[in-house]
């Protein structure tokens, strides 16, 4: 994904399973443009959204973990 993800815990979970957002996007049902925008921080990520997306993960890690912004992040 060109641009930075300002949740850092998705982009180590996709790192972890080898996705890159397409994959994401495909697993989550969302388009990938939206998962794009979502992740940079650039659209809002709505519960519903943020639920499918840990369930695509299916990591562990409750949503606040999964996604807490990262510091750096505007």
């Amino acid at each position: 994904m060109r641009g930075e993800c300002v949740y850092l815990q998705v982009m180590v979970q996709m790192y972890l399973r080898g996705w890159d957002s397409k994959e994401l996007a495909e697993k989550a049902g969302l388009t990938y443009t939206s998962i794009r925008r979502k992740l940079r921080g650039t659209s809002p990520l709505h519960l519903e959204e943020a639920r499918r997306i840990q369930e695509a993960l299916d990591c562990g890690l409750s949503l606040d973990a999964l996604f807490a912004r990262r510091k750096d992040a505007a």
